[in-house]
């Protein structure tokens, strides 16, 4: 199977990385390996064992660390379950699926059939979202309540603005390799004032054969059986996903929608000043923890 990563030491110093905010974090946690018909997948449970079980699907290589960061204060009420995406800078597997078709949907139910877990409370952010949306249409039945965060899948973002923040400081620094053009890219979607976050992210940029594959959005007819309730927070200054874009969009696709929460002068990755409001509506949505 080949490797994800361009280099042994990008993936050592992914990992490295990986280890290093985990600890961090100070938790009691839980390494569970499950293994699929897609690889071995990695699953971090953490938190109350007897609160409301809430899975998450993480954002597109962000894997647990960066991921249970944003609800660390909630693990003293909830039981948190975040399954690690194969193909990705994670602990689970490197083998990588096909976005076309049920593949991820057919993973995501495999994993929480052998979790024995029939029906959750579940988290999508960002890439994680399609993962939860391919869930939606393949079993809807698994989601008790869904919440989806700068949601891929829902709409795109304007392309001049892409092109601008995103694709020429990239070109710019493919061409010259100064950090500057890389920290304009990352800058972008990122709040690159935090350092190990920029030091994840670019060593991800460097180090790892980036999956460019586009998920395909959702249309109201994939969803139509879906009746479970949705909840959806943005981001205003998202541009890969923009927040009103997917404030409107979400009322078209979703007869299920309860509320979506736009997070102000927030990036794709919110930053952590942002993360008691995100606390604040998971807690709201999900309800008690008992």
């Amino acid at each position: 199977m080949a490797s994800i990563y361009k280099n042994s030491q990008a993936k050592e110093e992914l990992m490295h990385l990986y280890d290093e905010k985990l600890k961090s974090l100070e938790i009691n946690y839980t390494n569970i390996d499950v293994p699929t018909s897609f690889g071995r997948t990695r699953v971090v449970q953490t938190g109350n064992v007897n609160g409301k079980k809430i899975v998450m699907f993480h954002g597109y290589n962000a894997g647990s660390p960066i991921t249970l960061e944003a609800v660390k204060n909630l693990i003293k009420d909830y039981c948190f379950y975040v399954v690690e995406t194969v193909g990705q800078a994670t602990k689970s597997e490197e083998f990588t699926i096909n976005i076309k078709d049920d593949s991820f949907a057919l993973w995501a139910d495999e994993v929480l059939e052998k979790l024995e877990i029939e029906r959750a409370n579940v988290i999508g952010i960002s890439y994680g979202a399609f993962i939860v949306e391919k869930l939606m249409t393949h079993k809807p039945e698994r989601i008790e309540k869904c919440v989806l965060v700068v949601p891929s899948g829902i709409v795109n973002g304007n392309i001049w603005e892409s092109t601008k923040k995103l694709t020429f400081p990239l070109i710019r620094y493919k061409i010259t390799k100064q950090e500057k053009h890389l920290k304009s890219f990352l800058n972008a979607f990122a709040p690159v004032e935090n350092d190990h976050l920029y030091r994840m992210l670019s060593t991800i940029m460097k180090g790892v054969k980036l999956d460019t594959r586009i998920p395909k959005l959702l249309k109201p007819q994939d969803v139509k059986g879906f009746n479970a309730p949705v909840y959806v927070i943005a981001a205003k200054n998202d541009v890969y996903f923009p927040g009103e874009k997917i404030a409107k969009r979400s009322e078209a696709l979703f007869s299920n929608l309860k509320e979506v929460h736009l997070l102000e002068n927030s990036k794709h990755m919110p930053a952590e000043e942002t993360y008691s409001v995100i606390q604040q509506k998971i807690m709201e949505w999900i309800g008690d923890s008992i």
